[in-house]
């Protein structure tokens, strides 16, 4: 029967003679690349740096590998400006990281090499066998692995080393046994990518065709059928590449033969033997037209269509200029699948680089994933399904372009929603997305979560399970300090007479506090919101007082929670004022003192809360009064923390007011009030977490315990001025003044409010 040629997966300009047909088996090899005549040139977190990436994209060594379409006679009539390969694929995005493919090997099967070009000097190339001296995998090694060195052009990982076979080690003929010991020698390498720009001119269809009639047939036995070699050599290279795929990815260019649409059956083979799978990527070419933006506007499919590799299969522009074996330093240019290939491999050096603490499969996945198919509407592409990589990443692809168009930023850069991992694994972990990931911290903590985390490093992960490193502080969210004052004219208690008293307060620590000045954000209370507040106060003895009592309140700073409680305020004359000695006792639920951290920083289902206070309001002359109000208490958890916190405890806080009371200072019955304070701040606690920073190949997650005190920066003090005066018809003005030093809790910070206020009687 007739038998394919075996060929090198790349087009030339007219001077190409035809690949001779052959009708005998087994076939030998033939390459069809011939480039066109080309003037001499002379010349692990990722950050991408926008100003280096434009210098890099517009430097000679970058653009030299692009290629004109006319030049090689690829038979397109151009209506745009055409792409350029490695500014298409984003290659110098990469490079603006400091990527370069440094620490990994990839590997090339190809026809043949000259190891003395200069674009390989310096590398450490092994090889295994006999390598002829051929053009084509000169060109192909080139784009892969090229030196950065300002000369000449350079490949998509310049930093990598390599490891070359030929798969014709005489110079003619095709040696399945060769390529099968070099795919296990790379292997033996850890190589991290293999790159074959060759195969057999035949139609995966005709291999499904033969599985189908046959059911018993593998695939081995398959292959034969199709291009020869016995089925004893295939099943062997087929279980080395599948041992390769431990470690490196597999990338197979298609047939340039534009009219198979089902692909061929070298780069569909995992189609059929679907252990391949995992870790492969199938390369079409195409003739791309961009617009300024670097938009895909026009694309003419060159090659084969990705067909029954569809799942598995990126396009990439391989119209392409590299290095060629006339000389140490001659160049070609030529178009192809051949030099998508290689610049897909290239890739995965990048990627492996990046993050080489993920598996084959998953740098495979992030290139499938990341493609560009944005295109596909606007160019009339139809989809014909849709890979689920999990978490949520759905991506399109077609049987003519695969998944779109290989985009290395975007492989490189979070894909889909990032989320805060908290677990032993990738796959068993509880995810947290970063709206439940942020630690919600009121002011009275100041920028003590802050400082404590700031040294700390974690990881969070986007969908496809690539760790990230941040900062942990980056998860602390602080609302600004209130800086408007308090406004007087809130009924307390001390206001009420003997008996039991219902009240209806915005300001349950005013309300229960009961001194002249704004002291109610001193007070634990002034987490509260909406308060419903009863009381009773009943004489002891002759002189003393006991006020006793009880709320339930809205949390006011986080949403569905609240807070219940009670209290005892013991009354005491002393001279020409009041000395009170309180205790209050509280269960907050819903947070922490205030503090919410979502899923991902779970401290539990609330707190308990102790504090004592200590008041003094002596009338020191008549119309002049001063007081004070300290307060001092403790907090504990309720519930188990969860998600990265393992506990957060000996929570102590603090608040202080101090200031003078003057009455009829313009007018009869107002009031004027002078007042420092210190808002409600916690003084002591410690924060244990157990924080992802990290993850293994093998998807484990590298969880590090840490312990911090929290101890904020500064002491927020406001110096407060307050002004009410009563009004004709049941109304009265007030007028507050605020100005706070080291605001938040925070050394350096200031703020100021000031505020009016009306009310009227009815």
């Amino acid at each position: 029967m007739a038998l394919p040629v075996l060929v090198a997966a790349c087009s030339g300009g007219t001077s190409v003679p035809p690949a001779d047909e052959v009708s005998h088996a087994p076939a030998p090899p033939n390459t069809v690349f011939s480039p066109a005549p080309s003037a001499g040139w002379a010349g692990a977190s990722v950050t991408f740096n926008s100003t280096q990436a434009a210098v890099i994209s517009a430097s000679s060594e970058f653009r030299a590998v692009d290629a004109s379409c006319a030049t090689v006679i690829c038979g397109i009539t151009a209506t745009g400006t055409q792409s350029s390969p490695f500014q298409l694929h984003n290659v110098h995005w990469a490079h603006s990281a400091g990527l370069t493919g440094t620490g990994t090997v990839v590997a090339i099967v190809d026809d043949g090499f000259r190891l003395t070009h200069r674009e390989f000097a310096g590398k450490t190339i092994n090889q295994t066998g006999t390598l002829p001296i051929e053009g084509h995998g000169t060109f192909v090694a080139s784009l892969a692995a090229a030196n950065k060195d300002g000369l000449g052009m350079h490949g998509v990982a310049p930093g990598a080393d390599l490891h070359l076979t030929s798969f014709q080690p005489t110079g003619s003929g095709f040696s399945i046994a060769n390529v099968t010991a070099g795919t296990l020698d790379a292997a033996g390498l850890d190589a991290v990518v293999q790159n074959n720009s060759w195969g057999f001119n035949v139609s995966a269809q005709n291999l499904k065709t033969f599985l189908a009639a046959n059911p018993g047939a593998s695939v081995a036995q398959g292959m034969d059928a199709m291009v020869g070699y016995g089925s004893g050599n295939w099943q062997n290279y087929i279980n080395a590449l599948d041992s390769f795929q431990n470690n490196g990815v597999v990338v197979w260019a298609l047939s340039n033969d534009n009219s198979m649409t089902s692909g061929d059956v070298m780069a569909a083979l995992p189609h059929f033997e679907t252990r391949l799978a995992e870790s492969w990527i199938a390369a079409a070419n195409g003739y791309f037209e961009v617009n300024g933006s670097g938009d895909i506007t026009r694309a003419v499919r060159l090659s084969a269509a990705c067909g029954l590799a569809a799942q598995f299969c990126i396009a990439g522009d391989g119209i392409a200029t590299g290095a060629w074996d006339t000389s140490d330093t001659s160049y070609a240019s030529g178009f192809g699948t051949s030099f998508v290939a290689p610049q897909v491999a290239g890739a995965v050096a990048l990627l492996a680089e990046a993050f080489p603490d993920m598996t084959p499969s998953e740098w495979a996945q992030r290139l499938l994933a990341s493609a560009d198919n944005s295109w596909f509407d606007a160019e009339g592409v139809p989809v014909a399904g849709t890979m689920d990589y999990g978490n949520g990443v759905i991506h399109a692809y077609s049987t003519e372009w695969g998944h779109g168009v290989m985009d290395i930023k975007a492989a490189l850069s979070p894909i889909g929603s990032v989320s805060v991992l908290s677990g032993a694994s990738v796959t068993s972990a509880e995810r947290h997305s970063l709206a439940q990931s942020t630690l919600v911290a009121p002011s009275s903590f100041g920028d003590s979560l802050n400082l404590a985390l700031a040294p700390q490093q974690m990881a969070v992960f986007d969908a496809l399970n690539r760790a990230f490193p941040v900062s942990a502080v980056s998860a602390v969210a602080t609302p600004p300090a209130a800086m408007l004052p308090h406004l007087p004219g809130q009924a307390s208690l001390d206001q009420s007479g003997e008996g039991l008293n219902l009240l209806h307060t915005g300001n349950l620590a005013g309300a229960v506090g009961g001194f002249s000045g704004n002291g109610g954000r001193a007070s634990v209370l002034s987490m509260a919101g909406e308060s419903l507040l009863i009381a009773s106060t009943a004489p002891v003895g002759s002189v003393a007082e006991l006020t006793t009592f009880g709320f339930t309140a809205e949390h006011g700073a986080v949403e569905n929670g609240n807070l219940a409680g009670g209290g005892i305020t013991l009354s005491l004359p002393a001279g020409n004022g009041t000395v009170r000695i309180g205790a209050t006792f509280a269960s907050e639920q819903g947070a922490l003192m205030g503090l919410d951290g979502g899923t991902a920083f779970d401290f539990g289902t609330g707190s308990t809360i102790g504090a004592v206070n200590l008041g003094l309001e002596q009338q020191v002359a008549p119309g002049l009064s001063l007081f004070s109000r300290f307060e001092y208490g403790a907090a504990r958890r309720q519930g188990n923390a969860g998600g990265l916190v393992t506990d957060l405890s000996g929570l102590t806080f603090s608040g202080m007011e101090i200031g003078a009371s003057f009455s009829d200072t313009i007018r009869d019955g107002d009031r004027l009030t002078l007042s420092v304070s210190q808002p409600l701040r916690i003084e002591t606690g410690t924060l244990e977490m157990n924080r992802p920073v990290a993850r293994l190949a093998d998807g484990r997650i590298v969880n590090e315990a840490s312990s911090a005190d929290l101890n904020s920066s500064g002491r927020q003090l406001d110096l407060g001025l307050t002004y009410q005066a009563s009004l004709p018809n049941s109304a009265s003005f007030s007028f507050g003044l605020k100005h706070a030093v080291s605001a938040g809790h925070v050394a350096g910070q200031s703020g100021s409010g000031v505020m009016l206020g009306y009310r009227q009687g009815f």
